[in-house]
């Protein structure tokens, strides 16, 4: 678990082979191999991005905290879902006047 210039919190039990394959170099957080639910709950990106791949769901998009930066979600995930989880952390559209 290496981490450079960045932020990379894995909190809430990460078994050891994904921790071993987590690395974090100015701001970037890498998860390969699936994510489970606490695991995408507890991962923050500051200044970064944030990269699940191998199956996330709806709910694990949209408990992705990521501050100025990228959040990409590689298998499992529609765009619909992607823009959904955008719109409830930045306020959504469609509504203001």
């Amino acid at each position: 678990m290496e981490a450079k210039k960045g932020v990379m919190e894995a909190e809430g039990g990460v078994p050891e082979p994904e921790t071993m394959n987590m690395e974090g170099e100015e701001g970037v957080t890498e998860v390969e191999g699936g994510v489970t639910e606490a695991e995408a709950r507890n991962m923050k990106a500051e200044e970064g991005i944030t990269e699940a791949e191998g199956g996330v769901t709806e709910v694990e998009v949209g408990n992705m905290e990521v501050e100025e930066g990228v959040t990409e979600a590689n298998g499992g995930v529609m765009e619909v879902d992607l823009e959904e989880a955008i719109e409830a952390e930045g306020g959504g559209y469609g509504t203001s006047s």
